[in-house]
This record gives structure tokens, C-alpha cells and sequence, in this order.
């Protein structure tokens, strides 16, 4: 059975790709992501309904938190992908399982010490996302349980990602939306029936974190799907050094995300007031969709490259390398067509038309839309260079994308133009940041051969 089941993850990321069946392995990779991005979308919309305008920025303040999680688990889940999917090329089954062990252990207690952190000091982390005397009494029960749980966000973010390293895109998106849908309907009963606000919100989160770790452990534990087996493993911190190295310019990319979200919730308060922080939450939703259909795809690739860096194979890298980046831009002109016509039905999700709240985030979302073209070219260099293990320039490129350029132009625009600065901040970053990664993947393609 587990020859088998390690014939059917080589047959999977050994294929000879072609254009259309690349998005077909991609796709539910991007689904899985975009699954993840609708919790956070989801817990805002019924907040707003539920208990209020103003309540809706409690996600949002919690944004730069949760970020931090998912950053994490991230970390460790791409960076040991990155080593367990080369093992498994170099036909190393037993060592990738010890370090699959290690990748679970390593994870578990990280999570242990940040829950520490976060509820130890709860109302200073609280002030410094954003939290103002009207709206923290709205973050207090969100924040204080998704922290308490944070270990279930950091291995939901990891195991999704470590089962799309096995080929199993499919189940792991089915598993993500399964999570999806039951944190939509237990929102809608703990909010409207039980009465819970925004306490209802976070616990229905969290249950939706656990369902991709219950399959996780029939998977890898009771079924013995994987392509490799849980092996007893002494400690190599060595190794975790590697992976989360490795893995840091995911981690970068997703806690650099949730930096500048802290900048913007200033900023947006600088700008428009209280109502500013709550309209910014549609713009991070958007922001956080986007990122997550790129991310979706690039998380599905990398196995791939680190798959046939181990074996050899330059050719398979090279059509992947082109396939992938004629993908990235198609994407990007589709998003930005399909949510332009969408977004006065995206916006009116959350609030209504005729208040303020509406035309700030109906502002801010029109003028955020050029980034999809670049954010997927942005991404996937990155990725590249993680599923090589080059952490230094993958995570180079995610900081200053994600933080250095973002950061400045944030700033910089919205002292020039206020408000229209704040929303162009992003466009023009990913602009940037294009130039700067395409500079980075031309420079390497002869050491690495994908082009």
C-alpha cells in the first residue's frame, strides 16, 4: 500500500505538464487559499449584519494578529515541504518522514509559546493594532479567543500545505472548504440564533481551523495516505533551522501583510476617522482574496520545482517556469476584470450604499485593483526560490515587497494625497516590486536552469 501511494505522489509531480493542465493541478490548490481567505471575509459580514458597523473593524484590528499565526505555520509548512518533497525525489521516504515528525513537534510548541505571549499581554498588543476606546471592546472577545487557539491556525496553515506537497490538491481543497462552509453556517447560528456576537464569530473560526487537523490525522496517522510514514526522529535543530530559513520569505510575506495592515489602520484613522478603519476592512478582504489566489498557485508549484531539482530534471523546469508565468499575468487580468463589474456588489455585502462607510471602501477598492496584475509574478518569484531552498533571496524578495516598498509608498502617497494615497499605496508597490523581482529571476536562471 505505501509503494503504491508513493508511485501515485511521483506520478502526480513527475508529469509532463502542459499549459492547461497546469492550472489544472493548480486550481485546487488556488481554491484551497482563496477557502482560507473567506474565513476571515465571512466572520466580517456577519459581524457587520449582526452587531454593527463600527464592530466590523474588530477583524480587521485583528488582522496584523492572525497574520502572524498563519505567517508561521506557513513558514514551517513551506520550508519543510520544500525538504520533504526533495527527499521524496531523491527516493529518501523515511528521513522525509522524520522530518515530517520534526516539522509537527517543532510546531506545536511554537504554538504554545505565542498563545503564552498574546494573552499575557493582550490590551498592549490590542492598542498597537489600532484599538481606539470605541472599538475595543468589540476586538476583546475576538482577539482574546483566536489567541488562546492559536496553535490550530498555525497547523491548519502548515497541513493544508504539506498535503498539497503529497499531489493531493483536490482533497486538501475539498478538507479547506469543508472548514469554509461550516464556519459560514456555525456564524450564522452562533451570531443570529445563540445571540454570541462577536464571541460567536471567533468560535466558529476556530472549529473551522480544526476540521483540515482532524483529516490531517486520519491522513498521516489512522489511513496512512501519505507517501511517507510519522518516524520516530531525534531533535535536529539544524535541520528547523533550514526549514524555517527557508520558509522565512513565506512568513515574511504573510507577517509583513499584517505590519502594514497595522500602518494602514493608522493611517486609515488619520484620514477618515473610525469609519475609515471599518471601510479598510473591505480593502484588506480584497487584498487578502487576491493574495490568496496567487499564493494558491504558487503553494501548488513549488513541489513541483523542488521535486525535479531533486531528480534532475531541467527540461520539466523550464515548461513549468513558462507556464507558470504566462499563468501569473492571464490570472491577474482576470481578477481584475471580474472584480471591477463586481464591486458594487462586493462592497454592498457590507455596507449599504447610501452611508459613508460604503463610499470610502467603494473608493479604495477601484483604485487597489491594478495590483492583481503584478501581485502573482511577485509571488511566484518568490516561491521559486524557496522550492530551490535559497531562503536568502525568496525571503529578500517577499521583504521588500511586502514590507520595504509597501511601507514606504503607504507613507509617502498618503501624505501627498491622503486618502487616494492610502489606496494606491498597494498598486504601486507590487509595480516596484515587479521591476525588483524580474531583475532577481533573470540573474539566476542559469544556476537554477528554468530558463
Amino acid at each position: 500500500m505505501e509503494q503504491e501511494q508513493s508511485f501515485t505522489q511521483d506520478e502526480e509531480l513527475a508529469q509532463d505538464f502542459s499549459f492547461w493542465s497546469l492550472l489544472k493541478f493548480t486550481g485546487p490548490s488556488i481554491f484551497t487559499f482563496v477557502f482560507i481567505a473567506v474565513y476571515q471575509m465571512v466572520d466580517g459580514l456577519f459581524i457587520e449584519r449582526y452587531v454593527g458597523d463600527l464592530a466590523i473593524s474588530a477583524v480587521n484590528l485583528y488582522y496584523p494578529v492572525v497574520c502572524l499565526f498563519i505567517a508561521v505555520g506557513i513558514m514551517i509548512g513551506t520550508g519543510g515541504n520544500a525538504v520533504i518533497v526533495r527527499k521524496v525525489g531523491q527516493g529518501k521516504r523515511k528521513e522525509a518522514g522524520q522530518t515530517f515528525s520534526r516539522v509537527i513537534v517543532f510546531t506545536i510548541i511554537i504554538g504554545i509559546l505565542i498563545t503564552a505571549v498574546c494573552l499575557t499581554f493582550a490590551d498592549p498588543i490590542m492598542r498597537l493594532c489600532g484599538a481606539t476606546d470605541g472599538n475595543i471592546e468589540y476586538l476583546r472577545p475576538y482577539y482574546m479567543l483566536l489567541s488562546a487557539f492559536s496553535i490550530t491556525i498555525l497547523l491548519q496553515s502548515e497541513l493544508g500545505i504539506l498535503i498539497i506537497g503529497e499531489g493531493q490538491t483536490v482533497v486538501a481543497a475539498v478538507v479547506i472548504m469543508i472548514g469554509g462552509v461550516l464556519n459560514c453556517v456555525l456564524d450564522y447560528y452562533f451570531m443570529k440564533h445563540l445571540g454570541l456576537g462577536i464571541f460567536g464569530a471567533a468560535c466558529a473560526t476556530v472549529i473551522g481551523y480544526c476540521s483540515t487537523i482532524v483529516y490531517a490525522v486520519w491522513f498521516y496517522a489512522i489511513g496512512r495516505k501519505s507517501s511517507y510514514r510519522l518516524e520516530l526522529a531525534k531533535p535536529d535543530l539544524g535541520e528547523i533551522g533550514v526549514i524555517c530559513f527557508n520558509g522565512s520569505s513565506d512568513m515574511v510575506s504573510n507577517l509583513a501583510g499584517g505590519v502594514s495592515v497595522l500602518f494602514m489602520n493608522h493611517l486609515a484613522f488619520r484620514c477618515y476617522g473610525e469609519v475609515g478603519v471599518s471601510a479598510l476592512s473591505v480593502i484588506t478582504y480584497l487584498q487578502f482574496l487576491i493574495e490568496a489566489v496567487f499564493m494558491g498557485f504558487t503553494t501548488a508549484v513549488e513541489p513541483i520545482f523542488s521535486y525535479h531539482y531533486g531528480s534532475g530534471n531541467i527540461d520539466m523546469r523550464r515548461k513549468v517556469y513558462k507556464y507558470s508565468v504566462q499563468w501569473c499575468f492571464i490570472l491577474g487580468a482576470v481578477l481584475i476584470v471580474v472584480l471591477y463589474f463586481l464591486r458594487g456588489a462586493i462592497t454592498g455585502i457590507y455596507f449599504k450604499p447610501d452611508t459613508e462607510f460604503y463610499r470610502i471602501s467603494l473608493l479604495g477598492y477601484v483604485i487597489s485593483l491594478p495590483a492583481c496584475l503584478f501581485t502573482g509574478y511577485n509571488q511566484f518569484g518568490s516561491g521559486l526560490f524557496t522550492a530551490f531552498s535559497n531562503g536568502i533571496v525568496s525571503g529578500f524578495l517577499s521583504l521588500v515587497r511586502t514590507f520595504a516598498v509597501l511601507i514606504i509608498c503607504l507613507f509617502a502617497l498618503t501624505a501627498l494625497f491622503s486618502g487616494y494615497g492610502l489606496w494606491s499605496a498597494w498598486p504601486a508597490a507590487e509595480f516596484i516590486s515587479f521591476i525588483i523581482t524580474a531583475i532577481f529571476l533573470w540573474r539566476y536562471r542559469g544556476k537554477y536552469k528554468y530558463a
